[in-house]
């Protein structure tokens, strides 16, 4: 995983990061406060946004990643080349849970799809950006041969 400034992106992560820390303000979390955006590109390079959606007893939460996925495959695309995600957090880094990195990894095309991380300050100011690949952070991924 690498540090990078917003600068060092291209131009179309910008803009997925960008889309991420917008869709974040649309999140629902009332209980845990923890608002999350993601925002990812698919194969036929279009942008696909998802924010976290809180409920009550937190089994039915739809995490940030999940959504913005399943918008995409609402879309009739099943693969994405990379996804950033956008959190406020004082310590660490903005990452998928293990269970969403089950899902992008399900829908990358492959374990080089990218992961950009940010983390925003209490203000919403970009505290930092790390990029690295959905296969560095679940190199072990379930995969349908795991069904036989």
């Amino acid at each position: 995983m690498k540090k990078v400034s917003l600068s060092e992106l291209s131009a179309g992560d910008r803009r997925l990061v960008q889309a991420a820390i917008a869709i974040r303000q649309k999140a629902y979390a009332p209980f845990s406060q923890y608002k999350c955006g993601a925002a990812l590109r698919d194969i036929k390079n279009r942008i696909h946004v998802g924010c976290n959606i809180e409920t009550i007893d937190f089994t039915l939460t739809t995490h940030a990643e999940m959504d913005a996925i399943n918008g995409m495959i609402k879309t009739g695309t099943f693969q994405l080349k990379a996804l950033a995600c956008a959190v406020q957090s004082s310590s660490g880094y903005a990452l998928p849970c293990g269970l969403c990195r089950q899902k992008i990894r399900e829908f990358a095309t492959g374990p080089d799809a990218r992961i950009i991380a940010i983390n925003l300050t209490k203000q919403g100011k970009i505290r930092h950006i790390s990029v690295t690949t959905i296969g560095e952070i679940y190199p072990l991924p379930f995969t349908p041969a795991g069904l036989t």
